[in-house]
C-alpha cells in the first residue's frame, strides 16, 4: 500500500480539502498506515498533476474573501484505485526489530529483558484497544466516512463496505492478541530461568556473563 493509493480511497467518499484529509487520515488510515501530514499536500498535487484527482476552488464559510481547494477522485483515479485493490503484490521483507532484539537477549540482564517483553505488551494493548474501540464505531456506523461511504454507495453494497472494514481491524486485534502472548511467554520465561539459575541474584545478573568462555567467531548462535 502507498500513501497515494490511501488518499485515493479516502477522496473516493469526497470531496475533501487538504486539511480534511488531514483529519480523515488521523481516525481512519492511520490505523494501517502511518504518514506525516507534511507528505499529504505534495502527494495531492503530484494525484491531481496525473489526472487521478481534480481540485475545485470554493469559497471558505468562515472566511469569505478566501478560498479553499476541495478534491474529487476523476474517473482515471477510481480506475486506479481499482487497479491497485486488484493487484496482488509481493509481501513485503521480514523487518522485526523487537523479535530481532529478543533473539540475543543473554546479553542484557534479566531486569532489564523484562523490561523489553513488558514494553512490548503495552504497545500491544494499547493498539488492541485502539482497534477494538474502532471496531465498534464502524459496526454502529458512527464514524463520519462510514456515514457518507454508505450514503454515497448503494444499498446493496453497505453490508460489503462494513464487512472488509471489520475484517481487516478484527485482523490486527487478533495479531495485537499474539504479540501480547509472546511477550507475557517472554516474562514467563525469564521467571523459569531465575528458578533454574538458582542465583538469588538473577534479576541483577549478566546472563551471558557465567556462560562458558567466549564462543569463536565462527561459531553459530
Amino acid at each position: 500500500m502507498s500513501l497515494r493509493h490511501a488518499l485515493l480511497a479516502l477522496i473516493e467518499s469526497g470531496p475533501f480539502t487538504g486539511y480534511d484529509l488531514m483529519q480523515k487520515f488521523d481516525h481512519t488510515i492511520e490505523y494501517v498506515w502511518r504518514a506525516r501530514h507534511s507528505q499529504i499536500y505534495p502527494e495531492l498535487r503530484k494525484l491531481e498533476a496525473e489526472g487521478f484527482i481534480a481540485g475545485e476552488v470554493l469559497p471558505r464559510q468562515d472566511a469569505p474573501r478566501s478560498t479553499k481547494v476541495a478534491y474529487h477522485l476523476t474517473p482515471e483515479g477510481r480506475r486506479e484505485l481499482e487497479r491497485w485493490v486488484t493487484e496482488v503484490g509481493p509481501q513485503p521483507a521480514v523487518r522485526e526489530p523487537q523479535y530481532l532484539k529478543a533473539l540475543y537477549l543473554e546479553f542484557s540482564t534479566p531486569r532489564n529483558a523484562r523490561r523489553q517483553f513488558e514494553a512490548h505488551r503495552q504497545h500491544f494493548v494499547a493498539l488492541r484497544d485502539g482497534y477494538t474501540a474502532h471496531v465498534d464505531d464502524i459496526a454502529h456506523e458512527r464514524t463520519v466516512l462510514m456515514q457518507r461511504r454508505l450514503a454515497a454507495s448503494p444499498e446493496n453494497e453497505h453490508a460489503a463496505i462494513k464487512a472488509f472494514k471489520l475484517h481487516t481491524y478484527r485482523g490486527l486485534i487478533a495479531r495485537c492478541k499474539a504479540e501480547i502472548d509472546w511477550a507475557e511467554a517472554g516474562v514467563s520465561l525469564l521467571e523459569e530461568l531465575a528458578g533454574a539459575s538458582g542465583n538469588p541474584d538473577f534479576w541483577d545478573t549478566v546472563m551471558h556473563a557465567s556462560a562458558s568462555p567466549a564462543r569463536s567467531a565462527s561459531t553459530p548462535r
